[in-house]
């Protein structure tokens, strides 16, 4: 498959990237710069040509001003910066990285930040963007990389199913190291950093097991997610190892969100009078609705169904009743793929990554 056409048709789209935030080295935190909220309501720019006029001085007495050189005097300087921030002028910081060939800003593209799981995740990769003195810079869209095609940032950490294989082929090289969370890529300037998520649901069959469960069914997310379908492949391949079969009707879709899991819980209840002992979920958030949905037949949990997610989010241990589930480091798998990028971009050669621990935590539900 080859990379897809060009989406950037104007100006606007040029530069948008969806929903963007920049960390910089003091926590500081900017949702969608005003660059981005100018081009959505339709203003123009404004340009280093307009502070220059309207300071009177120019165009290069203006730069000098704004990046701080000490051929200008401080009065002029001081008069320039006034009427930048008054113009709301914003340096233009791709072309600032395209003078010095080198970028110190790392880019994170995610496919979205839906649901809890990302706190945790961009914290563990923002500690490490910090200790190595570089800013973040975060993408979430389904469908624009503009910040990755044109390598505006030193190196990318990718969790954004959206964007295809081959397109991180053509851009990963030694000068711009590129460390993936979502699938399976071998390149020498890729590196996966990828969660044991057979590992972890083979934790959750055994534990079922032992309990006595012998019919067991899975509450399954979008067949987009990598880390999703590998947890439905290792529920599989849990039973066949231990002689066990699933039924087909007991694999429900949802879409990871609490409500999805209610809904088709709700449905599958509706439909079917033999159900599964237990069921195993792709995470918490459908669990946790599926559970609702099982509780509203009248059903007790775990005595008619029991359950168990995979996450540990914060909530599962304050739901009721409190969540059975696969604890994942979430903060350390960020600071695993951030330490890894930025060995990566030192020219580290022939490191071992460190695998992210996961855990199966006994609760009430199961």
């Amino acid at each position: 498959m080859s990379p897809p056409p060009s989406i950037l048709q104007n100006n606007q789209k040029d530069i948008e990237c969806g929903f963007n935030v920049l960390y910089n080295n003091n926590r500081n935190v900017s949702i969608e710069s005003e660059k981005f909220v100018e081009l959505r309501r339709g203003k123009q720019l404004t340009t280093l040509k307009d502070v220059a006029k309207k300071a009177n001085v120019s165009i290069s007495t203006a730069s000098y001003a704004i990046n701080g050189s000490k051929l200008i005097s401080q009065a002029t300087r001081d008069r320039v910066l006034l009427v930048a921030n008054e113009l709301g002028y914003h340096p233009n910081g791709n072309a600032k990285n395209l003078k010095r060939n080198k970028s110190d800003i790392i880019g994170l593209f995610l496919s979205g930040f839906r649901g809890p799981f990302f706190n945790e995740l961009l914290e563990g990769i923002q500690n490490e963007v910090e200790r190595n003195g570089y800013e973040m810079v975060v993408c979430a869209s389904a469908d624009m990389h503009r910040l990755l095609k044109e390598r505006y940032v030193g190196g990318a950490i990718i969790l954004n199913y959206h964007i295809p294989n081959d397109l991180l082929e053509v851009l990963a090289s030694e000068k711009y190291p590129v460390v993936v969370l979502d699938r399976e890529i071998k390149n020498p300037y890729i590196k996966e950093i990828l969660l044991p998520n057979k590992y972890g649901i083979d934790c959750a069959v055994n534990y079922l097991v032992e309990k006595g469960h012998q019919q067991i069914g899975f509450i399954a997310g979008s067949e987009t997610s990598f880390d999703g379908e590998k947890r439905l492949e290792g529920f599989k391949e849990s039973l066949a190892k231990r002689g066990m079969s699933y039924n087909k009707r007991d694999i429900i879709r949802a879409d990871f969100t609490e409500v999805s899991g209610l809904l088709s819980m709700k449905k599958y209840l509706e439909t079917n009078t033999d159900y599964p002992t237990a069921f195993i979920s792709a995470n918490d958030e459908m669990v946790m609705g599926a559970i609702q949905a099982t509780q509203e037949k009248g059903l007790n949990i775990p005595t008619d169904i029991a359950f168990v997610g995979f996450d540990d989010i914060e909530l599962a241990k304050y739901f009721q009743p409190p969540l059975s589930t696969v604890r994942v480091q979430k903060k350390e798998w960020g600071e695993t793929a951030a330490k890894t990028l930025f060995k990566m971009i030192h020219k580290e050669k022939d490191f071992e990554i460190d695998q992210i621990p996961i855990q199966f935590i006994s609760r009430s539900s199961s």
